[in-house]
Parts: structure tokens; sequence; C-alpha cells
């Protein structure tokens, strides 16, 4: 519905439209759905395929999670890291040397932090903000004792 305040003739008037936009959003939906399905398996998946299909997910104006990087986590930013390569939970978790169910804690959380729902929507968030691979935290440096 849209409406907008007109002059007709010296006089305001108020027009209105009403269209029915169900049959699109069902299309939209559908359309979301298999993308959705196809960027399950991200590793064949080009950067520039993925930006795409992430404008195509989230147009312009649309909103965006309040979350930045210094929210997470070096190990959340690992497994993020290793996500955008394309690696599964029991993948990420023997690069790690950690569990399987770590690694699902960790996705969990990140999922909570980003608010996204799905591992696509995690791997756009990250790419987004430049993070395409997987990058050893940087361990703080112990002062040696004088």
């Amino acid at each position: 519905m849209s409406v907008e305040p007109v002059s007709i003739q010296n006089r305001p008037c108020v027009l209105s439209v009403i269209q029915d936009i169900t049959e699109r959003k069902r299309s939209e939906t559908e359309l979301m759905a298999a993308i959705q399905a196809v960027m399950q398996d991200t590793p064949w998946f080009s950067q520039t395929v993925i930006e795409k299909l992430a404008q195509i997910r989230r147009p312009q104006g649309m909103a965006t999670t309040d979350a930045q990087l210094p929210d997470l986590t070096p190990r959340e930013r690992e497994i993020l890291g290793l996500m955008c390569q394309g690696l599964n939970d029991p993948e990420i978790a023997q690069t790690l040397n950690v569990s399987h169910h770590t690694v699902r804690n960790h996705v969990a959380s990140l999922y909570s932090k980003l608010q996204v729902h799905r591992r696509s929507a995690a791997i756009v968030w990250a790419r987004e903000r430049g993070i395409v691979g997987y990058e050893k935290p940087k361990r703080a440096r112990r002062r040696a004792n004088r």
C-alpha cells in the first residue's frame, strides 16, 4: 500500500494505491529457500557469487546485525574463518584439534551474536567484514621477568 498527498484542482487529496504482492512475495520466499539450500555447500562458490547472493538476500536499506568483529572471541573468529573456507563442523574440529561439540557450541554462539540462523548468513556477514579464511589468533607476548 502506498499513500501520497496530492493536490487536484487546488484541493488537497490523498492518493492511495493498493497492490497485491502475494505471488511476488511467495516467489521471493521460494528463491530465498533455493539460495539457502545451494549455499549450504559454499566451498565451490567464488566470493563474487556469495556477495551477489548476499545482495539478493538483504536488499539495500535492510537492517543488519549490530555485532562487530571485536564482539567475537578469538576462537569464534577462527571458526568463522574456517567456515568461510567451506569447512564443516567435523573438519573445523579436526583443524583446531577440539571436539565436534566444542565447535558446535562456538557456532551456536556465533549465530546468536550475529543474529543469523544459517551458516550461509554467517559467512556473508564475515565476508562483508573482510573475513575470507582462517587466521590464527595473535597470542599476547609474555614479558620476560628481569
